[in-house]
């Protein structure tokens, strides 16, 4: 089957295709001489090659179904046309005309010279199968000779074949529902070797003459692929089905087929190349019951079936088209390789087969011929000349359906339902022919947004609301982002577009709070287990992660508890919505014109009005990190394999295209709150290392997996070092993360992502500094998923203590060490880990014998566990591992008398960190320098960020300081403005605190963070609703960090507490009060953390 490949482009369209060998004309005029000759019989066909790969569309036919002689006759004619002799050549179940003889059939490659380029290799699609046999000797003479295949042995058409005319009219049916049934071939012999022998007399004159035939199939077959390298950034095509329509109901076996012709004459040849030709055809509405017309619909070719719910689709979850990592149709992970065109037009791949159907020369196949007008905007089927189906009412053609989407910040902003048509021929102008035996290999090449009018698309923007669904915005609290809407039609005066936070799904009772899924492979469903589904107290969006606008709090605090410990907060406070409806957070209303300064108080937006279109871009934001402390709620995502999901209901009054009234027109757009990223979150190197970075982006793909995984950013994405922080390190880029068709970026600051690239780039630094020397710092922010989300990773060189203002060491403005406490020394001085990533030893309060972070790994002493034995721990003084049980770890009456209220250090201006050196670090305003972030960080000998959840969590005392790859979690603290950054380890367990007074009988000394022992629901109080994020607060991490003072009383009071609370899942940053010691003789003090200050 020979091949014509169509490259369709939005923009520039191109037709390439394989050029046929110059007609050899033969043709003998002497005398016809007496005898007999023998005939050897040679015929060649196209046949089909083995599959170059596969696909995963569903539906059409194997590209070789209708490949292959089953059955063959030979007929031959005298001069004036009247039949001669049917040999019957081949044929399951026939009678075999004894004349024939030495039948051979060979599939292998034999192509003719016509078939194999200057260097003589064979075009491709164009691998032949061959037949020989012998004909014992006929009368000399001239003839009509003729090869009909795959048809039996004729006899159903005794009355037709009797003559060559009836024969080559014979009218083929085609089978809709087998296609193999539509295999017949015909062929007309010549005496050399020649795809296109003329329909001539052959004259047998000599005792032996070598015959030779090209079987030509009725049918021939379309694949479609398709390429998206030339769309703009952020445009999307979701392609859902690939059918062939208006498909010849018959077709002539050996004459041109011409579906819809009144006339039985045939056309002669050359008018199918006249653009004046204009044979007389049946009515327009007569093509699909005229005997000789069209059947609607042909195969399909199901790429997918797209969901009822459009605002589901991403693109790691359906197959689409873009100019990133899926220009050639995929999803995913899957690449962005080239052949994937070439397989999708391999010989078995799916197919689209059709009869032929000529229809000649025409218009114009372009739906634009400037790029910018629409040359028929108004096609009707009864009106001849309005362009519909470019005025061939009998033409095939291949219609696309999808779903479009783009996400741009302009008027091309948009979603919805897309269809490409076009016409088949021998061009991509003005040929209608879609001959037969042929293989058209139609590659749709889109460009621009991929909707512009020059190609026969159906893409409608009736008057309404357009925004494309879902988006994304950060995990992190008090961010935002930008969303664009656009508005078709006239907007009635005076009116506004209004948004409201749905909060709740009416169906599902889901609020924003919870984690989401859906069952796909981007947002997998979360198990029932995970959180508690049950009745919420006063649920709805005021306690979740969305606002229209401005967040101004870190923490949200109910009246009159600014300075109380968080649990002191009445359980079944409403203080969530009061706020929530008091500030309006949910609703918000945006003028069309005359937008002023009080409009925009709470958030710029802006609208760019063009006629009748109207682009909103307006600003959306997470909330608070803490939407009352007690209630756990929280701007923030907690969860790191979970999305959280909300809704927004857009309303305008626009006028109706059909009534002409002004209606209320509606979107929905789903916000999608990406799933907290931890892993890199820190890079360290210690003074006098300079070792590079790979930084890959990745998250959990779902609770409790052993591995991370690497994400792709759905949109451009960016890396940039931040102003303010030291001079000390460069990005690069990488293939993976820019991709190849990108110059590398080096040396620079800020560097460039691809869209459907996983976010992937080096940190570089720049030498190193002298040991002691003032650390640098350095932060870098991503923003991904067309940069709406964002992600900080907080660089630092040097261990030597700094102050988080940058200003010098004081009293009231100390230097944080970068290191735990390992144990104490004889002196009563401090001897730290041997590195910042270590998490140290556990100490019960004034008690000075560490408490080794290796017995988290025994036997019998894991989390949750209770101790069954002695701790492995180093008393005071000593660097040599003992024993001893939690009763002995108990304060000594000594501890107690000179540790407990004041616990002092040795060392020059050195202290444990007061309950007020922490709260330098902590702050409740909005416009802070000081902030949180939550994450692993990685140090000397690390390289690059690890995928094992072992690996990134794991580091531990056993490491080499100098040469680890593994990582720590943990809280940092930074400084917006100079990049200053320090860290506090929760440890390798995740859980930093063994607890000394237990609930629920659970034994005292057992490694766990939280105070609950069990989930919130199975302690019979009924509290779960109102604090549904603590379902499972038993198991989350997080770790205690003592302070140097206590108090006998804090007053409730967090400010003077005696120990410091990292909550590493609602990532919390609070006193303690006197939690981790109730008695004041340290009988039930929790073993803790101890970092200290320089001042």
């Amino acid at each position: 089957m020979r091949k014509k490949d169509i490259i369709f482009c939005i923009i520039l369209l191109m037709l390439q295709f394989i050029p046929t060998a110059c007609r050899d004309d033969y043709f003998m005029n002497e005398e016809i001489g007496e005898g007999n000759a023998t005939l050897s019989v040679t015929l060649c066909f196209d046949q089909e090659d083995a599959a170059l790969g596969t696909t995963r569309a569903e539906g059409g036919d194997e590209g070789n179904a209708i490949q292959n002689i089953n059955s063959l006759c030979m007929l031959f004619y005298d001069t004036t046309g009247k039949l001669v002799h049917n040999y019957i050549v081949k044929g399951e179940g026939l009678v075999i005309d004894p004349d024939v003889s030495g039948w051979s059939y060979n599939l292998e490659d034999n192509r003719i010279d016509e078939d194999k380029d200057e260097q003589g290799n064979q075009f491709e699609d164009s691998k032949t199968g061959t037949a020989m046999f012998k004909l014992r000797p006929i009368k000399r003479g001239k003839y009509y000779i003729y090869a009909v295949a795959n048809m039996g042995d004729l006899t159903q058409y005794k009355d037709k074949i009797t003559t060559r005319e009836g024969l080559k009219a014979i009218s083929l049916q085609w089978d809709p529902d087998d296609i193999s049934q539509n295999s017949e071939m015909f062929g007309v012999f010549s005496l050399t070797p020649d795809r296109n022998a003329p329909d001539d007399l052959v004259t047998i004159n000599s005792p032996g003459v070598q015959l030779h035939s090209w079987l030509r199939r009725a049918a021939s077959k379309v694949t479609v692929a398709f390429d998206g390298s030339g769309l703009y950034a952020n445009v999307q095509i979701y392609i859902e089905n690939v059918i062939l329509k208006d498909i010849p109901k018959t077709c002539s076996l050996g004459n041109p087929n011409t579906p819809g012709l009144v006339s039985e004459d045939v056309p002669d040849p050359d008018s199918y190349k006249d653009p004046d030709w204009k044979p007389e055809m049946h009515a327009r509405s007569e093509r699909y019951t005229a005997s000789n017309g069209l059947y609607s619909e042909g195969k399909s070719i199901k790429i997918q079936k797209l969901p009822a719910d459009l605002s589901v689709l991403t693109p790691e979850n359906y197959i689409h088209i873009c100019n990133d990592l899926h220009r050639y149709m995929g999803k995913g992970e899957e690449g962005d390789e080239q052949d994937i065109i070439t397989n999708t037009h391999a010989h078995k791949a799916q197919s689209l087969f059709f009869y032929e159907n000529m229809q000649g020369k025409g218009k114009s196949k372009k739906q634009s011929q400037n790029g910018v007008d629409i040359d028929y905007p108004d096609p009707d089927e009864q009106k001849e000349g309005s362009g519909w189906k470019d005025e061939k009412p009998y033409g095939t053609y291949v219609e696309v359906t999808g779903y479009y989407r783009c996400t741009a910040a302009n008027e091309h902003v948009g979603a919805g339902p897309i269809k490409f048509r076009f016409m088949l021929g021998q061009d991509v102008t003005t040929d209608y022919n879609a001959t037969r035996n042929t293989h058209y290999k139609l590659t749709l090449k889109f460009k621009g947004y991929g909707n512009d009018a020059d190609w026969h698309i159906e893409y409608e923007e009736p008057s309404d609301i357009y925004v494309s669904t879902p988006q994304y915005i950060s995990y992190l609290y008090n961010k935002s982002m930008n969303v664009t809407l656009k508005v078709v039609g006239e907007i009635k005066p005076n009116s506004t577009l209004d948004a409201k936070i749905l909060g709740k799904d009416e169906d599902t009772g889901f609020t924003g709070w919870r984690p989401w899924g859906n069952g796909t492979s981007a947002f997998p469903t979360v198990p029932n287990d995970f959180y508690y589904s049950g009745w919420i107290y006063n649920d709805g969006p005021w306690n979740s992660f969305l606002s229209l606008r401005k967040t101004s709090l870190v923490k949200i605090v109910v009246p009159g508890y600014e300075d109380k410990p968080s649990w002191q907060t009445p359980i079944n406070t409403k203080y969530n919505e009061t706020y929530y409806n008091e500030k309006n957070k949910g609703n918000r209303s945006y003028k069309i014109s005359n937008i002023g300064a009080d409009d925009l108080a709470d958030g710029e937006y802006s609208v760019k009005s063009n006629g009748k279109e109207h682009i909103f871009t307006i600003p959306l934001y997470t909330r608070a990190k803490e939407l009352v402390t007690k209630t756990g709620f929280t701007g923030n995502n907690p969860y790191s394999a979970y999305p959280r999901k909300e809704r927004i209901k857009f309303t305008i009054q626009v006028k109706d295209d059909v009534t002409g009234t002004y209606v209320p027109k509606t979107a929905y757009l789903d916000m999608i709150q990406v799933r907290r990223i931890e892993n890199p979150k820190g890079v360290w190197r210690s003074a006098g290392k300079s070792d590079n970075f790979h930084v890959t982006l990745m998250r959990l793909p779902y609770d409790n997996a052993e591995d991370f995984k690497p994400f792709n950013s759905e949109g451009a994405w960016r890396a940039t070092i931040i102003d303010g922080g030291d001079d000390f390190i460069t990005l690069r880029s990488t293939v993976e993360g820019s991709g190849s068709d990108n110059v590398q970026q080096t040396g620079v600051k800020s560097i460039e992502g691809a869209g459907e690239h996983p976010i992937d780039f080096w940190i570089d630094f720049k030498g190193t500094i002298p040991e002691g020397a003032t650390p640098r710092c350095a932060i870098v922010r991503v923003r991904y998923h067309n940069y709406t989300c964002e992600h900080d990773i907080f660089v630092r060189q040097g261990y030597a203590p700094i102050t988080i203002n940058g200003n010098a060491e004081s009293n009231n403005n100390p230097a944080w060490t970068s290191y735990n406490v390992y144990r104490f020394d004889a002196n009563n001085a401090p001897v730290y880990t041997k590195s910042p990533l270590e998490e140290g030893s556990l100490f019960r309060r004034g008690n000075r014998t560490a408490i080794l972070a290796s017995n988290n790994d025994r036997s019998g002493f894991t989390f949750g566990v209770e101790p069954t034995g002695s701790f492995n721990v180093l008393e005071f003084g000593s660097a040599t591992t003992s024993q001893k049980t939690w009763s002995q770890l108990a304060p000594s009456t000594d501890d107690v008398t000179n540790r407990f209220k004041e616990w002092s250090i040795a060392g020059d201006h050195e202290r444990i960190a007061t309950i007020e050196d922490f709260y330098t670090l902590e702050s409740t305003s909005i416009h802070s320098n000081i902030n949180k972030a939550y994450g692993v960080l990685y140090g000397d000998g690390a390289t690059e960020t690890q995928k094992s959840v072992k690996e990134a969590f794991g580091y531990d005392h056993n490491e080499d300081p100098t040469n680890s790859k593994k990582g720590m979690r943990g809280c940092f603290v930074f400084n917006v403005n100079n990049s200053r950054n320090i860290f506090f380890p929760i440890g390798k367990s995740g859980y930093g605190r063994r607890k000394g007074m237990t609930s629920n009988r659970e034994k005292v000394g057992t490694l766990r963070y939280a105070q609950r022992t069990d989930y919130y629901n199975n302690d019979g109080t009924g509290n779960i609703q109102y604090v549904p994020l603590f379902y499972d607060l038993f198991e989350r991490p997080g770790a205690i960090y003592q302070c140097r003072n206590r108090l006998e009383s804090t007053n409730n009071e967090v400010k003077n507490s005696s120990a410091f609370d990292i909550n590493y899942f609602t990532m919390g940053f609070e006193g303690f009060e006197n939690g981790a010691s109730n008695n004041n003789n340290g009988s039930d003090s929790d073993a803790c953390f101890i970092r200290t200050v320089k001042y």
